[in-house]
């Protein structure tokens, strides 16, 4: 039974956040994948990558800002200046706008890569339940370790922080801040998007489209160079779909961008995120973080507005929480 004194459950942007303002020898990270970063995902797709998760990140708060300058610095993150549209009554129009948004490189996944250096990270070790024994937290793997601490943040997606905080009343902080999936589609095509009035963009928003959530050009980004093209389907059409066949859901979703877009495509994969994004963004607890019990604590994006930015931030508060208790 192997001891620390500070848990924190999942590497993705709260997690190692709260871990890198901790000492060293404080804490471990448990993450149930192979890699950090949670939903800054990126999949490899007959030899090429695409991110399929976050699309983009924009920066607000000095903090974040700072960290940011040192990620690009160091070549982790560059800038990315799209030609934006959006769907307007069910047609593709140019929509510029002013927002400054970064992207990792040479994939999203290359700003987890980043937040994790230095970082106790314990990959690939799935903790499926935290009860209390005494003074102490019992964390319990699925591989049937043990392990304890003295305080435990879970920065995992509401749903997943129930289910390991069973012995816990977090009832109402579930459904306060439930969350919506999406199904993300990877198609290949080397025909540009275009609006109605011929102007050739980059990224799209949905807008009022029945399906369409975000569509992004692979090549518009820096250090991408393929046809690749990432569409994310909007949380009504998601939920409405969830549990269909993932080849049905590439399907339908490559067809429908052919439609929306006179382009020709080849489908290539599909990728359901159960837990991808608040259901109601304005609603937040204080700072992203929320005590469950002594000792305990809950931190991550769907505390904080769903944004990258506001993970990171949440995990800092989370460590303040943690070192000051």
């Amino acid at each position: 039974m192997a001891h620390t004194p500070i848990a924190i459950i999942g590497a993705g942007v709260a997690g190692l956040a709260a871990a890198r303002q901790l000492p060293p020898t404080s804490y471990v990270v448990f993450e149930k994948s192979r890699g950090p970063g949670g939903r800054l995902a990126s999949k490899r797709i007959n030899g090429l990558r695409a991110d399929i998760g976050a699309q983009f990140f924009t920066v607000r708060d000095p903090r974040f800002e700072e960290t940011i300058a040192f990620a690009s610095d160091t070549g982790a993150v560059r800038r990315w200046s799209p030609r934006m549209g959006a769907f307007r009554n069910g047609r593709l129009v140019y929509s510029p706008d002013k927002q400054q948004r970064y992207v990792g490189f040479p994939y999203m996944n290359s700003l987890g890569n980043f937040l994790s250096q230095s970082v106790n990270v314990r990959r690939e070790a799935r903790i499926s339940s935290v009860k209390r024994d005494g003074g102490m937290f019992v964390l319990t793997s699925t591989a049937g370790e043990i392990y304890t601490a003295e305080q435990v943040l879970v920065t995992a997606p509401v749903d997943q922080m129930r289910e390991l905080l069973a012995d816990f009343e977090t009832d109402q902080i579930a459904s306060k801040f439930a969350m919506e999936p999406t199904w993300t589609t990877v198609v290949s095509s080397d025909d540009q998007l275009a609006t109605v009035d011929g102007e050739i963009i980059d990224a799209c928003f949905g807008g009022d489209h029945e399906v369409f959530d975000f569509i992004s050009v692979e090549r518009s980004k820096p250090g991408r160079d393929s046809n690749l093209i990432v569409i994310h389907s909007s949380p009504d059409w998601s939920k409405a779909h969830l549990e269909d066949d993932p080849e049905r859901v590439l399907s339908t979703m490559s067809s429908m961008l052919e439609e929306a877009l006179e382009i020709r495509s080849s489908p290539l994969i599909s990728h359901r995120w159960r837990y991808a994004r608040p259901a109601d963004p304005t609603v937040t607890t204080q700072k992203g973080v929320y005590q469950v019990d002594s000792g305990l604590w809950i931190a991550g994006d769907y505390l904080a507005g769903g944004r990258v930015e506001g993970s990171f931030l949440a995990g800092i508060e989370a460590a303040e929480r943690l070192k000051g208790n």
